[in-house]
C-alpha cells in the first residue's frame, strides 16, 4: 500500500484495513504509515510520577526527515527530527524526550526501531541495540532477543480497537557497572516499525519505565464516524480529548477535536446528548467519580462554548464503574480513560 493512498484515503483506509487485516508486514501496510497530520498517543510511566499521556504529532515528513511535536501531561513541549536514513539502519533508539535534547540526534531513531534491527529480530532471532537514556544522551548498550513473531496487541485505532501483528523481543542491556533488562514490542512493518510497548528495569533506578502506544489517529477528524455511531447504536466513545494531569481542564490540543464534535451536533439539532466520563482504576473510587464528573462537565462547557446549545447536554460521571478493558495494564488502563457520547432522544 503506498504512502500517496495512505494520504488520500486518510482515516477511512486504517479502518478498513483493520477490519480484513494487514496483508503483508513488508509492504507497509497497518496503522503507522507515517504523513503529516497523524497523531500517536502514548501512555507512560517512570520513577518521576504516575500514569501520563504523551501525544507526539508528525508535522512534517521529506525524504530527508520526519519532524514530531510532542506533548506531555506533564508539561513537556518539544520538537524532534529523525532523519529517514536513520529509521532504515541507525541502531541507537532514544528513550523519551526533553527540550535540552538536540532537535536532531544523528544515528538514532525515536518512535521506533530501525528496519534493520526489525528485520535482523525476524530473521536471525537477535539484534544488538545502543539506547540513549537521559537528556544528557547517556547510552547503555543492548541486545533484543526474539520471543514472538506476528503476535497481536490491542490499539485504538481512531476511535476503535484493533488488534495489531507485532515483534516481541526480550532487552538486555550492560554498560560497565549499568545494566537493565526488559521487553519490546514493536509493530511487525518493516517500514514502520513503532515500538508500541516497552518496559525497562534499569538498575540505577527505583521503578521501571513503561511506554505503550494506546491510540492513533490518521488526523483528518472524525466527524463522519462519530455522527454514524450515533445515528446507528446511538453511543460513541472519545479517546481523543486530552485533559491536563489530574485534572479536568482541557489540553489545548484538543480544541480543534471539540471544534469538530461541536460542528457535528450542530448539524442534528434534533439530538440531545449524555456525556460520561470514564476513568481507569488509578486513584481511589470516590476521587474518581469526581474527576469523572469534572471532567464531563469541562466537555459539555467547552461544546456550549462552540456554539451548542446547553439545553440538549447533559453530564455524568461513573469514575472506574464501567471498564471495558483490564485495568492491570497501560493498554488497558488507556481503553478505561474515555469520553462517552450517547444520545437520550432516541
Amino acid at each position: 500500500m503506498s504512502r500517496l493512498i495512505s494520504r488520500v484515503l486518510g482515516a477511512s483506509i486504517f479502518l478498513i484495513v483493520a477490519v480484513f487485516g494487514w496483508a503483508n508486514a513488508q509492504q507497509g501496510a497497518g496503522p503507522f504509515v507515517l504523513h503529516s497530520g497523524k497523531v500517536i498517543t502514548t501512555m507512560f510511566t517512570n520513577e518521576f510520577g504516575r500514569d501520563a499521556d504523551a501525544r507526539t504529532e508528525i508535522v512534517s515528513v521529506s525524504p530527508e526527515i520526519v519532524s514530531l511535536q510532542y506533548s506531555s501531561t506533564r508539561g513537556l513541549f518539544t520538537r524532534r527530527d529523525i532523519l529517514v536514513r536513520d529509521r532504515q539502519s541507525a541502531r541507537t533508539y532514544v528513550l523519551g524526550y526533553s527540550a535540552r535534547m538536540p532537535t536532531v540526534i544523528p544515528g538514532s531513531t525515536s518512535l521506533g526501531i530501525s528496519s534493520a534491527v526489525l528485520q535482523e529480530l525476524r530473521s536471525n532471532g537477535r539484534a544488538p541495540l545502543t539506547l540513549i537514556y537521559s537528556e544528557n544522551l547517556d547510552r547503555i548498550d543492548c541486545n533484543l532477543t526474539t520471543t514472538a513473531v506476528d503476535t497481536r496487541v490491542p490499539l485504538i485505532v481512531e476511535d476503535r480497537i484493533f488488534d495489531v501483528p507485532t515483534v516481541q523481543a526480550r532487552v538486555n542491556c550492560a554498560s560497565g557497572n549499568r545494566t537493565g533488562t526488559g521487553q519490546f514490542i514493536v509493530a511487525n512493518d518493516v517500514n514502520n516499525p513503532v515500538l508500541i510497548e516497552s518496559t525497562l528495569n534499569f538498575s540505577w533506578e527505583q521503578r521501571p519505565r513503561t511506554n505503550r502506544v494506546t491510540r492513533v489517529v490518521a488526523g483528518l477528524g472524525l466527524q463522519a464516524e462519530m455522527r454514524h455511531a450515533l445515528e446507528t447504536l446511538g453511543t460513541y466513545d472519545v479517546y481523543g480529548l486530552l485533559f491536563d494531569f489530574d485534572s479536568a481542564q482541557l489540553r489545548p490540543e484538543t480544541a480543534q477535536l471539540v471544534r469538530e464534535i461541536a460542528t457535528m451536533l450542530q448539524q442534528n439539532p434534533n439530538w440531545t446528548i449524555l456525556i460520561a466520563g470514564h476513568t481507569d482504576s488509578i486513584g481511589g473510587a470516590e476521587y474518581n467519580m469526581r474527576l469523572s464528573e469534572r471532567r464531563a462537565e469541562s466537555v459539555k462547557q467547552a461544546l456550549i462554548s462552540n456554539g451548542v446549545a446547553a439545553s440538549r447536554l447533559q453530564s455524568v460521571g461513573h469514575g472506574m464503574s464501567k471498564p471495558k478493558a483490564d485495568n492491570s495494564t497501560l493498554a488497558g488502563r488507556a481503553i478505561n480513560r474515555r469520553v462517552e457520547f450517547r444520545r437520550t432522544d432516541r
